[in-house]
């Protein structure tokens, strides 16, 4: 049965075609510095794994994210996706890439097991840094088979940003009723997580999970995808 909520979602996965159709779509293992990104906009993570309705050729969609959006804010989009990605020797650090973080603890929790330095403090010393390696190394690894899409918005950074205004509402639009259509499925890897939005919604996102979505957010997000 059709709804306002999942049509929302067909037109957002619609939309997400047309930026891999225009823009590409890689596994982060395989992105690197090179290509040219443009300096600012919103990533969207597909899982090729995860089955999807919606867009079975491309999986699921797993995350939505951007960067920078405090006023004076340096980041690019490549950076950002950088510090998700890790290091060419698999290392990485979670510390400086939420996504990192939330993946670690997902990993831990599926396997029964701890680690009590994970997500503690804003910067660790060598020998924190050696001992949660390997964590890193599992994280880098499964990260480095998701693709990655986005979209460029090169507005600069502040509480009106464009980029903080499509995560928002992408986000929202596909948790508005998650536990029907967005919802992972039980091999994912996010079913795992210690955090409920994660686990229920589907997303490796929190912020924003269940918000209302703005009226005309996917006529926008079109311009700016057919700009």
């Amino acid at each position: 049965m059709t709804t306002p909520a999942r049509d929302a979602i067909v037109e957002l996965y619609r939309q997400v075609g047309s930026m891999v159709e225009k823009y590409g779509m890689l596994a982060l293992g395989e992105c690197g510095g090179a290509r040219r990104w443009p300096a600012r906009g919103v990533y969207f993570f597909l899982d090729a794994e995860e089955p999807c309705e919606f867009a079975p050729s491309l999986g699921r969609i797993v995350r939505v994210g951007t960067h920078g959006l405090k006023p004076g804010a340096s980041s690019t989009l490549w950076g950002r996706l950088r510090a998700h990605k890790g290091q060419a020797d698999g290392s990485g650090n979670h510390r400086g890439s939420v996504f990192r973080h939330h993946v670690g603890r997902a990993l831990l929790a599926r396997d029964r097991a701890d680690h009590p330095t994970w997500g503690v403090g804003s910067s660790a010393d060598r020998k924190v840094r050696v001992a949660e390696r390997e964590l890193e190394r599992r994280v880098s690894e499964y990260l480095a088979n998701l693709y990655v899409t986005y979209v460029p918005i090169l507005d600069e950074p502040g509480p009106g940003s464009l980029r903080g205004y499509v995560e928002r509402n992408a986000i929202s639009t596909l948790t508005a009723e998650r536990n029907r259509w967005s919802r992972g499925s039980s091999g994912w890897l996010g079913r795992h997580s210690p955090t409920a939005a994660i686990e229920a919604s589907g997303l490796w996102n929190v912020r924003h999970v269940g918000d209302q979505v703005d009226r005309g957010f996917l006529d926008r997000l079109d311009e700016m995808v057919t700009a």
